[in-house]
């Protein structure tokens, strides 16, 4: 059976240990919702394929992974719409709390808890009037004033009252990058303030899920 590409998140992965890849790879296929379209041992390498792919999501296994990789793919992240999945072993919970990755899942956790992180950050959703970008649009398109994933994201986080610092801490991204996201945000849904962005989220149709 084909699959629809808008019902199926696309996903790159990084993991440093051929076996233990080639194992998430079977488990993640295996779930129709989800296609891995990109693997990598780098994560260099691995940002460069998620752009070429449009990957919505990467997956990546902390075993091996010093504290300069994180720092790319955090520092990335501004630059690409995708959430990170940290996968990690249990011992390392401490380690890594605090950082501004989407989602955390144990190797001693279930395959649903990998499908569940991936589900919450990255469910592709169909809006009646699209406030969200599903898909890539050359510059000057007519959607031109469709939210991007990040622009969305940070929209929400306007929404909730939040300042550009509190986006900064909670994002990963700079300040100025979340100021510049904000600009974008407020131009492209014509509002003239914070305010004005968190009633034109609340007024927008409401979303639909894709099985």
């Amino acid at each position: 059976m084909s699959r629809n590409y808008d019902s199926v998140m696309r996903i790159a992965l990084s993991c440093k240990e051929p076996l233990w890849s080639d194992a998430l790879v079977a488990l993640l296929s295996a779930n129709q919702s989800c296609e891995v379209v990109a693997v990598e041992l780098d994560t260099r390498s691995l940002i460069t394929a998620a752009k070429d792919q449009y990957a919505q999501a990467l997956v990546i296994d902390s075993t091996k992974l010093d504290q300069s990789d994180l720092q790319f793919l955090l520092g990335a992240r501004a630059f690409g719409d995708f959430e990170i999945i940290l996968i990690i072993q249990e011992d390392e919970m401490e380690m890594y709390q605090g950082i501004p990755v989407d989602r955390i899942v144990t190797r001693a956790q279930s395959a649903k808890s990998l499908y569940d992180a991936l589900g919450a950050v990255s469910t592709p959703l169909k809006l009646r009037r699209p406030l969200v970008r599903e898909g890539r649009k050359p510059y000057g398109s007519k959607e031109d004033n469709v939210l991007s994933r990040r622009e969305y994201e940070v929209a929400l986080l306007v929404a909730k009252g939040m300042s550009n610092r509190r986006i900064s801490v909670q994002t990963g991204l700079r300040e100025q990058s979340v100021k510049n996201l904000v600009s974008v945000v407020m131009r492209k849904l014509h509002c003239e303030n914070r305010v004005q962005v968190a009633l034109k989220l609340v007024n927008a149709p409401v979303a639909e899920v894709e099985d």
